[in-house]
This record gives structure tokens, sequence and C-alpha cells, in this order.
């Protein structure tokens, strides 16, 4: 099978044909791709769940759209994400005219020259990394939010769309 049969049969049968309103798998794919954005990697279907149980979204429909931020994706769309941010909150230089690509550069060379297995134990690893995310927890947030709401608007209405095609085309 190929990957485009794969993602054909992925959306008709985990987004299109599951059974419920059109505005609730709609609304579902919309949670999905806000939660997708968020620097949550690990959590992010445990989070979905949560958020579409509390706005009354369908369950299933969203959690295809989790696998967009995956392990292979992860740094470029979280730096997009930080990208952002960082351009919505410092107009895309951070405090004190040092970019934060320059402080997650030297963060990286640091990380370089420590021994993760036995720093991993200290208080002072913990401490910077702590620190570390602090400074750019931020960005990346909010940057994840706006990108997050930009893709759930227009997604919403394709897959709200979608489902009444798919639907009338069944004859169901």
């Amino acid at each position: 099978m190929t990957p485009w049969q794969r993602l054909k049969n992925l959306v008709v049968h985990q987004i299109l044909g599951v059974a419920d309103t059109p505005h609730r798998i709609a609304w579902g794919v919309a949670v999905g791709s806000v939660i997708a954005w968020t620097p949550t990697l690990g959590f992010q279907i445990m989070l979905y769940l949560a958020f579409a149980a509390l706005l009354r979204a369908n369950k299933v429909s969203g959690i295809p759209v989790l696998f967009i931020s995956n392990p292979f994706t992860a740094v470029p769309l979280y730096w997009l994400a930080w990208k952002v941010g960082d351009l919505a909150l410092h107009g895309g230089e951070s405090e004190g005219g040092i970019s934060a690509v320059s402080r997650m550069q030297e963060a990286e060379a640091e990380a370089a020259e420590t021994d993760l297995l036995t720093d991993i134990w200290t208080a002072d690893f913990w401490e910077d990394l702590g620190e570390t995310l602090l400074s750019m927890g931020a960005e990346l947030w909010l940057g994840g939010l706006i990108l997050g709401v930009a893709m759930a608007v227009p997604f919403y209405f394709l897959t709200l769309w979608a489902v009444t095609i798919y639907r009338r085309a069944r004859g169901t």
C-alpha cells in the first residue's frame, strides 16, 4: 500500500467515517491541530483527550492530526513556533539584544560538553535546564498557540465540508 493510500484510508476511516455529528468531528480536528503545535510531544494524546472531553469535541477525529508533530518533525515545527512567538513577543529579537537562537546554540554547545548520564543527577543540570526552558518557553508556547489556532480555523471548516460531502456521497 502506498503512503497516499494509507493517508486516504486514515482520513476516511479515522476522520470522515467517524460516527458523530459533523461539527463534533470538525471540532475534534481543530482541537487536535492546536494541541499538535504545543511543545508537549509525548503527552499530546492525553492532552487532546482531556481537551476534547472538556470542549465536547470528538475524541477520535483529532488524534491523526497530532502526528503532524513527531520526533522527525519536532525540530522544524518547534523552531517555526518559537520564531513566530519571538516575533510576536519581541519583534523577532529577544531581550537584551541577544537572539534566542544564539542562546539555543550556546546551550547546545554546553550540552555537548557534558556527560548527560552523569550530569542529569546534579541540581545544576536541572537548574540550567529550567532556566533554558523558561527563557525560551514563552516564545515557543505563544508561537505554537498562534500557529495551532491559525491551522485550526481552516481545518475546522475543511473537515466540516469534507464530512458533509462524504456523507452525502455515501447516502448517510
